[in-house]
């Protein structure tokens, strides 16, 4: 199966069980999907920038500004 209309399809034919069962198994999946975050590419410049900010971020917390 390929298609969601094939999965669908195949679905239909389920138990009330085994699609209780798939429901459960899907929500699952889309928990985990959802809660990893995702990845950020930074290009060299952002980063600098990031640095130099937090090191005048930090540098005023050391003057107490």
């Amino acid at each position: 199966m390929s298609t969601l209309a094939e999965i669908e399809t195949a679905a239909d034919s389920l138990s009330s069980e085994e699609k209780e069962e798939l429901l459960r198994f899907l929500a699952m999946r889309l928990r985990k999907e959802r809660a990893l975050p995702k990845t950020r590419i930074y290009s060299d410049d952002e980063i600098s920038t990031m640095l130099a900010e937090d090191e005048a971020d930090g540098e005023r917390f050391r003057q107490g500004r």
